[in-house]
């Protein structure tokens, strides 16, 4: 299996009151022969966006260490940062982590956060630890897991599952089914052609202009459903107030 890893530039930055030190890592893969974007991320935020036409997958990795003197950089990168973009039979992979071993990494905090550009037809599958993840313009199907951190998914042509520990959700445009396993945290869907499935644990939930059906598993916390093409099946166990309007099917409870 060939690896094919890009990386464009490297450039250090002045340190700043929050972290120490930054260096930024670019990367380049061809999207020929690619149909999914798979990527595993650890801390840091995540933002991918989707554009037509682009013809390579396209990374720039910023990587923010506190505690680290610029002479021990190079050294710390090596040892305890793994980032790689390859392809892999018809996938490709984007793996970003800090790997946390050993007396150098004690008392400093370290995040890699990624800007990801990636051409709009293809899958993406996103397994994220922690940080604020956003996903937008992607005409295929998408799949999150999702640690903690707010979570923005806009304009996607295609079905979404997202599983969540905590941390906001909004959803804005989907063209397909949506699937929501939440723990805790707001949620907020609007603009679903299809159907929507929602198991959440806590915190408030607002859906709005849906196409399809509506199924709910609700903990804890305020319901609000408006403006749903077919059936509401409602399970609420909590104590929020609930507000059902302008549903064209049933509302079973």
């Amino acid at each position: 299996m060939k690896k094919a890893i890009g990386v464009l530039a490297v450039c250090v930055l002045t340190a700043t009151a929050a972290f120490g030190f930054e260096t930024v890592k670019n990367l380049n893969l061809p999207a020929e022969g690619i149909d999914k974007l798979k990527i595993n991320a650890g801390a840091g935020s995540l933002n991918v966006s989707g554009a037509e036409g682009l013809a390579a997958i396209e990374v720039e990795a910023r990587i923010i260490v506190d505690g680290v003197p610029d002479k021990d950089m190079e050294g710390y990168i090596k040892d305890h940062v793994e980032l790689g973009l390859r392809k892999s039979t018809g996938t490709a992979v984007l793996n970003s982590q800090i790997r946390d071993h050993g007396f150098f990494l004690f008392g400093r905090e370290a995040r890699i956060d990624l800007t990801v550009r990636m051409p709009r037809g293809l899958a993406l599958d996103v397994t994220d630890g922690s940080g604020a993840l956003g996903v937008e313009n992607i005409a295929a199907a998408v799949r999150i897991d999702d640690g903690s951190g707010a979570l923005r998914v806009l304009k996607i042509a295609g079905a979404v599952r997202i599983e969540d520990g905590s941390g906001e959700i909004i959803v804005d445009g989907v063209e397909g089914n949506l699937d929501i396993i939440d723990g805790s945290g707001s949620i907020e869907v609007r603009n679903v052609t299809g159907d929507v499935s929602l198991d959440d644990g806590s915190g408030s939930t607002a859906l709005r202009h849906i196409g399809g059906t509506v199924t709910i598993d609700d903990g804890s916390g305020s319901l609000e459903i408006a403006d749903v093409g077919k059936d509401v099946t409602l399970r609420h166990k909590g104590s929020g107030s609930v507000d059902i309007t302008g549903v064209k099917g049933k509302v079973v409870k």
